[in-house]
């Protein structure tokens, strides 16, 4: 199993540019296609003009609208085609052939809501990667809309991380965050390419005093990743005082892991844009990368 198709959310901000650069570390070291995609979120003007019944005042400001949001998707466009050179990737048109030798680049510009956005341009991708402001209220739309509306993994890359994971593209140590069920399940089988590259991958389990030890769970789980040739040692950590995301970040970084693989748990009935706390919490205080899925 491999990633051969990847795209990268970049707005031009400061704090995603860690992840546009892992996203070209990987597509380069696995030879696949990076989808690079610019989102201008419209003004109110635009939605109204959208919206109006008259087509004769409409396509005016909605081309004026369109005119002002070139500009930051040149900007984009430029930092992109710098790291393009400096990463030995090609950036290339939309329609051009994929390569299966050689990792190539595009660069795509939409204007509209992220949540209106995303899903259909995402949903023929192996991973996502998103960069991640790592502020208490944090950047989350674009992470949630990635992770509940598309059925791909999403990579969060966090601006305050030392380094967008290796120069060789994948992780070297991997934790993950394991606890049996169904989403932790979805998210080991999406890390595969991952933790198959990774030079020591650990899984932990966080549990509450008095939890019965689950020996043939544990037994279970590291045979599955033994019959894809994955080697990794099995961590039981105590939940004492502090709460399950804590502990799971505490554990990365007494690791020294360059990603953390989580389940993402979703709460709530509208549009499911709800993280559950665990999830909620390695978001908004990851130092490392965070491979979720739902």
């Amino acid at each position: 199993m491999s990633i051969r198709s990847l795209m990268c959310l970049f707005g031009g901000k400061t704090y995603e540019r860690n992840a546009l650069d892992t996203a070209f570390n990987l597509a380069r070291a696995c030879g696949g296609r990076l989808q690079i995609i610019h989102v201008a979120p419209p003004s109110v003007l635009y939605e109204v003009s959208r919206g109006a019944m008259s087509h004769a005042a409409g396509p005016g400001v909605i081309d004026e609208c369109e005119e002002d949001a070139r500009e930051p998707a040149d900007i984009a466009l430029a930092y992109v085609t710098e790291r393009s050179a400096y990463h030995s990737v090609p950036l290339v048109a939309i329609h051009h052939p994929a390569a299966s030798d050689h990792a190539l680049a595009t660069f795509c510009s939409l204007m509209g809501p992220v949540d209106r956005c995303l899903p259909a341009a995402a949903r023929c991708v192996d991973l996502i990667v998103v960069g991640q402001d790592g502020g208490r209220g944090g950047h989350t739309e674009t992470v949630l809309t990635a992770l509940f509306n598309t059925g791909s993994p999403v990579m969060v890359v966090p601006w305050v991380c030392d380094s967008p994971l290796s120069a060789r593209g994948y992780a070297g140590k991997v934790v993950v965050a394991w606890d049996g069920s169904l989403t932790a399940s979805r998210a080991l089988r999406s890390a595969l390419p991952h933790l198959s590259h990774a030079d020591s991958v650990y899984l932990v389990s966080v549990e509450g005093m008095g939890d019965p030890y689950d020996a043939t769970g544990e037994a279970t789980v590291l045979a599955y990743l033994a019959c894809h040739g994955i080697s990794a040692e099995f961590i039981r950590a105590e939940r004492v005082a502090h709460s399950i995301g804590h502990i799971l970040l505490e554990k990365a970084g007494d690791l020294k892991a360059d990603l953390l693989v989580a389940g993402a748990y979703g709460w709530g009935h509208i549009g499911e844009l709800t993280l559950g706390s665990v999830s909620n919490h390695i978001l908004k205080h990851a130092h490392l990368p965070l491979l979720l899925a739902h």
